[in-house]
């Protein structure tokens, strides 16, 4: 009967820093910080995308226009992953994933990437921050 019992707390005792560290883990992805603002193609490259990311009431929010063809996406909901160094937010349509990594040393330049439903990179572009804050009173709105 006591061996049971010691097994027992051996087991718990080495379950309880796994749970521990999950949740330090989950504490510091929330803590990320992330690259609000207006970002278009670097310079020197034609414009083609216009990018638009913004925070509100805890949501993550995307909003991409395609210059050549007029057409938008606003996505809700972004997931945060990566480090505090190189934060990486993901959002989800229609098993495409549209993925904005950056490095806090650059906050004026983010990375771009969409992947197709087969895990394929179709876009992976640089953006450069647009000085100003949303100008267009429109900027933060799907």
């Amino acid at each position: 009967m006591q061996g049971q019992g010691i097994a027992i707390s051996l087991v718990l005792g080495l379950s309880l820093p796994i749970v521990a560290d999950v949740s330090v883990q989950s504490q510091a992805v929330a803590n990320l910080a992330f690259p609000e603002g207006e970002f278009f193609d670097v310079e020197g490259q034609p414009r083609n995308w216009h990018l638009t990311l913004w925070q509100a009431k805890g949501q993550y929010y995307y909003k991409n226009l395609n210059l050549k063809t007029g057409k938008k996406l606003c996505l809700i909901g972004g997931k945060a992953s990566g480090t505090k160094a190189r934060p990486v937010f993901t959002w989800t349509n229609a098993k495409y994933k549209y993925r904005v990594s950056w490095q806090t040393v650059q906050p004026e330049l983010v990375r771009l990437e969409v992947i197709d439903p087969s895990g394929k990179v179709i876009l992976n572009q640089f953006l450069v921050r647009e000085p100003g804050e949303f100008e267009n009173p429109n900027a933060t709105q799907c």
